[in-house]
């Protein structure tokens, strides 16, 4: 087998950042954002360093966003190899005219509104500085001066409403220079394909080029010939999980990389899900994650995130690591409220 000629990816499972403070991400992403934590663990490569899940009521696949904690490390750098930023889907435009009040009532500076071919958008840093998006469609039926209307109107918003709360991520952004080898290689290697082709308002010269299954687009590569390479640091995305049913589906997409000389780490278990990564012509870090068994196969659905699980096999190391813990804690103390950094006024735009 050298290519993939079936839809095997589903969208997206999970996108992982960098963060430097357990305590402050936590507040940030629950009370701020409104996600709930359905999984605090290690970093299975890294055992004396947490890695938090965060996603929607039941943790479902394409709904979380995970973070390492590594506060030793800089800032990173969006480039080749860094991608640029993460969007969650709100369900209307109206929704996202009270994120705007809400973000601002909580000391978010808020970016936007923008239209962003057929969404509606606002742009923030979270406390880290990484650039999240929200986006709602728009159906083609609002320009920028509309937009600009509606927001305009004033509304009390004193808590996340229930036509608010975030259930799945719409999109995540790397970067990439040329699109004829980016094209061949999401086709051959995820069977991807190229469902959209939009202009980017805050940079003429670099086209979004939107591929997916089906006519959805959840990667959305900024194309800019001139970018440099990036580094992956703190407020920046470690590696982006797409979703497929089982390790079938996997040996798939393992026996097409093998077949065309693609490194890869082969199949990891995860023990919620099990994994594949490799990297894309551009240096970005990709994962190929099962749908299950999922984050309840540990810990009961109402009690998730709330103490530290530890997979089977790094139970006899549970002392150390809690030690661990504790001592990065004392080292690297938590400031809270946050100072964050304003988004910029052209979100999308690559330097």
């Amino acid at each position: 087998m050298n290519r993939i000629d079936k839809e095997l990816v589903e969208g997206l499972h999970h996108v992982t950042l960098v963060t430097s403070s357990e305590r402050v991400n936590r507040i940030f992403y629950t009370e701020v954002m409104g996600l709930r934590r359905v999984k605090l663990s290690v970093n299975q490569d890294d055992i004396l360093h947490r890695h938090l899940f965060y996603g929607d009521e039941k943790g479902s696949s394409g709904s979380v966003i995970t973070f390492f904690e590594w506060p030793h490390l800089v800032s990173g750098r969006h480039g080749l190899g860094s991608p640029h930023h993460l969007a969650y889907a709100v369900k209307s435009i109206e929704a996202l005219r009270k994120w705007a009040e809400w973000l601002k009532r909580n000391s978010v500076p808020v970016s936007g509104p923008h239209i962003v071919g057929d969404r509606a958008s606002i742009y923030i840093r979270d406390p880290d500085g990484f650039l999240l998006e929200l986006a709602a469609e728009t159906g083609g039926e609002v320009d920028a001066a509309v937009l600009r209307e509606i927001f305009a109107e004033e509304v009390e918003v004193d808590r996340i409403t229930p036509d608010m709360r975030l259930s799945l991520m719409d999109h995540a952004s790397p970067i990439a220079t040329d699109s004829t080898l980016l094209e061949r290689f999401l086709s051959k290697t995820l069977g991807l394909r190229r469902v959209a082709t939009r202009e980017n308002p805050h940079d003429p010269s670099s086209p979004i080029l939107g591929f997916g299954s089906g006519d959805q687009d959840f990667l959305r590569y900024i194309l800019k010939p001139s970018a440099q390479m990036g580094f992956v640091g703190i407020g920046n995305i470690h590696h982006i999980a797409v979703r497929v049913k089982g390790e079938e589906e996997q040996r798939e997409v393992m026996s097409v990389l093998n077949s065309i000389g693609i490194r890869h780490s082969g199949i990891i278990d995860r023990f919620w899900f099990k994994s594949l990564y490799f990297r894309d012509p551009f240096g970005n870090l990709l994962e190929v994650a099962t749908e299950g068994p999922g984050y309840t196969v540990d810990e009961p659905p109402e009690s998730l995130g709330e103490k530290l699980i530890l997979p089977p096999w790094l139970e006899p190391e549970r002392r150390r690591i809690e030690e661990a813990l504790r001592l990065l804690d004392e080292r690297y103390p938590a400031k809270w409220p946050p100072t964050y950094r304003p988004a910029p006024e052209k979100p999308e735009r690559v330097e």
